[in-house]
């Protein structure tokens, strides 16, 4: 795939003019887009396949392989013609028309913490800076209602705010839902006997010391971020709508019936809840992907069952919900799986490719994009596509520029995404 942007001698011109007008590299490529960003998208959900699923045993099978790479899965017929999926998720080979497949996504980080970073924000980790996480940006561009978080964690993860600052972080539920049962975020629920002007007397009082002692601290970045924390504490105790965002307990007897009773289906279920109501972006981290030992058995035992029932639960609740437009979802491990099988019936990092599946937020359904080699070792000649980009086209939907230049707590100039391309045909 031919990557966008490359700039012409022209451009290159207007560059010079530009600068000699004081417009910085930034402001040339926002000015170049054409005009400013309108979201596709209110909210997104993005779904974390923590360790990295195989490649090879999901949706990139290869029959072609060698025999001792190939496993032990058989494909089936999707939804997409030209598509063949793992016989273990015959759900989503249902339904995969309704999702953009981009397969071959390549990079080279080969260990976990590294390469989760570069998946959260689209930028090769740097010893220089840490970059945010997406929900931590869409927080600072798009914030939700005052009495709603903008960003939750379900049920927390490694997602750091980075150069944005802790006040950017995201609310981890440290917990997740039991089916059936209600569900109330920890610290949201009134103590027993605590009334709500129980809550504000106890705020003003502790108001009015903060007034008292706030010149002692003053200029304190974590005091700036205890007080935003401080706020919107408040203001979520204080609001029914926040606590009701939370208990998927009220869903309609149908909706809670179409998810399954498994932790990543009632993961799914609260995600889709707190997008519904307000919350602008939702990360699920569902562990396990990491795949070293027994490959096989633990996919076919657990985790593809449990993948293939949220995400096909996932996609026909946001139809009936009306919420297919206005919602963006992400699926993605942080790299794939080795094509050679090792001792212990397991395959190994392999960053070198890796599928993300998209729905909603004006992606175009349906659609392949990008590929691997016959083997599956890499990506094919054609493809170009990495962490970068997929960051630049969650952002693109949701309406923020990628290259956006922000500064650190230093005074440093920083770029959102600098290396980052809107994915060619991604959206409609």
């Amino acid at each position: 795939m031919t990557r966008k942007y490359l700039p012409t001698r022209r451009d290159a011109l207007r560059v010079g003019t530009l600068g000699a007008l004081g417009l910085s590299l930034a402001d040339y490529l926002r000015l170049a887009e054409g005009s400013e960003l309108q979201p596709k998208a209110d909210a997104c959900i993005f779904l974390h396949l923590a360790g990295g699923p195989s490649h090879l045993d999901t949706f990139d099978m290869k029959p072609k392989a060698p025999a001792e790479e190939q496993g032990e899965f058989k494909s089936i017929q999707s939804s997409m013609p030209e598509l063949r999926v793992c016989e273990h998720l015959p759900k989503m080979a249902k339904v995969i028309d309704r999702f953009a497949l981009l397969r071959g996504v390549s990079h080279s980080a080969g260990a976990h913490p590294q390469a989760n970073q570069y998946l959260y924000s689209g930028n090769r980790p740097s010893p220089a800076i840490i970059y945010p996480a997406h929900g931590s940006v869409l927080t600072k561009e798009r914030p939700s209602d005052a009495d709603l978080p903008s960003y939750v964690a379900v049920p927390g993860g490694d997602m750091t705010p980075g150069f944005l600052g802790i006040a950017y972080a995201p609310l981890n539920t440290t917990a997740i839902p039991k089916k059936g049962q209600p569900f109330e975020m920890r610290g949201l629920a009134l103590e027993e006997g605590t009334s709500l002007a129980k809550v504000r007397s106890r705020d003003k009082l502790l108001a009015d010391l903060d007034t008292t002692f706030r010149e002692t601290d003053s200029g304190s970045e974590l005091l700036t971020a205890m007080d935003r924390f401080g706020r919107k504490a408040q203001e979520m105790i204080l609001s029914p709508r926040a606590r009701e965002a939370f208990d998927v307990g009220r869903e309609s007897q149908a909706m809670i019936d179409l998810f399954e009773a498994d932790d990543l289906s009632q993961s799914m279920l609260l995600a889709l809840r707190l997008v519904e109501h307000g919350v602008r972006f939702v990360t699920i981290t569902h562990a396990g992907w990491d795949t070293h030992l027994d490959n096989f058995t633990n996919l076919k035992g657990k985790l593809l069952p449990a993948f293939d029932a949220a995400m096909s639960s996932l996609v026909e609740a946001m139809q009936q919900k009306g919420l297919s437009d206005r919602v963006l979802v992400v699926a993605s491990g942080e790299m794939g799986r080795t094509p050679t099988i090792n001792k212990n019936a397991g395959r190994d990092h392999w960053p070198r490719a890796m599928w993300t599946l998209m729905t909603g937020g004006g992606v175009k359904t349906g659609q392949l994009i990008g590929g691997t080699d016959e083997k599956g070792h890499g990506p094919d000649d054609a493809t170009d596509m990495t962490p970068d980009d997929l960051a630049a086209s969650l952002y693109h939907a949701l309406g923020v520029d990628h290259r956006h230049e922000y500064y650190t707590a230093t005074g440093r100039p920083v770029i959102l995404v600098p290396e980052g391309r809107v994915i060619e045909g991604l959206f409609a």
